[in-house]
């Protein structure tokens, strides 16, 4: 467990709270769609089509990083809720039209961790000073 541990550290552990939120949705989504493209998916996606499925991984996504991040972990619903969902809304559909775009279904976690972890990255730059140095109890939790 402990080599595990360092590769998540030595990977993830300099990224800010909001991007390690991005690339789980980012590997959430792009998983199942990865799954879904192989299987059933055969001709391109319209832009409505692009919408609605990063619709349903996004709440997909959402719910998972409320029910890890917010409930197993203790970092607090309502201060995950908004941030998250934002989050979550951006990375899925760029994840379902970045990989409805490039088409290759084995990438398509791996590119959905990029895209979530820069689009947290992104937003982590709108916060107020005060939340990226601490100042939630992002940072208190336990």
């Amino acid at each position: 467990m402990q080599p595990f541990l360092l590769i998540g550290q030595l990977l993830f552990g300099k990224l800010p709270f909001c991007s390690l939120i991005g690339g789980t949705v980012g590997v959430i989504a792009g998983s199942f769609l990865g799954l879904t493209m192989d299987a059933i998916m055969a001709g391109p996606l319209s832009w409505v089509q692009i919408v609605e499925i990063g619709l349903i991984l996004a709440l997909v996504g959402w719910i998972t990083v409320l029910i890890v991040f917010g409930l197993w972990l203790r970092y607090g619903l309502a201060q995950l809720w908004l941030p998250a969902a934002i989050n979550a809304l951006l990375t899925a559909i760029l994840t379902v039209w970045v990989n409805e775009l490039v088409h290759i279904t084995v990438l398509a976690p791996i590119i959905g961790l990029v895209i979530g972890l820069l689009i947290g990255i992104i937003l982590c730059w709108f916060c107020p000073p005060f939340v990226r140095l601490g100042g939630w109890s992002i940072t208190h939790a336990r």
